[in-house]
């Protein structure tokens, strides 16, 4: 998932302050949007029409968590490669395929995206939770 040269992120000046804060947010922002698609993919109808826009969201939001990891490892002078492109290419596709059939039904699309992807999901947000707990 992240492979780098060097083991652990040093924060040194306040540009690493504000970028870890900006994400561990994003972090927080993630796991809140994870649940939700996690529960409409358990069947829960109450995020069913806004579910797309989630996904959306989620998409959007591990894209500017891999930016804030790039730029802290570049900042400390790291190589760093993150290596969730798979996620990225597959709700792309899964976005595009709802979008372009709107009465086709998002959850077994959904699901597909998130079980075809390597890592999975789950893995990706085990990572993140380390790396938020890191941060504090």
């Amino acid at each position: 998932m992240l492979e780098t040269e060097a083991g652990i992120i040093s924060m040194r000046d306040g540009t690493d302050e504000i970028i870890k804060t900006k994400l561990y947010g994003e972090i927080e922002y993630f796991e809140r949007q994870y649940r939700i698609i996690n529960d409409y993919l358990a069947g829960n109808e109450d995020y069913c029409l806004e579910i797309v826009d989630t996904l959306q969201g989620l998409r959007d939001t591990l894209n500017k968590i891999s930016m804030h990891i790039l730029t802290l490892y570049t900042l400390e002078g790291q190589k760093t490669k993150i290596t969730w492109a798979s996620l990225f290419a597959n709700i792309d596709n899964t976005l595009e395929t709802l979008r372009g059939a709107p009465d086709s039904k998002p959850r077994p699309a959904i699901q597909l995206a998130m079980n075809i992807s390597e890592p999975k999901i789950e893995e990706i947000l085990s990572y993140l939770l380390t790396l938020k707990k890191s941060l504090q």
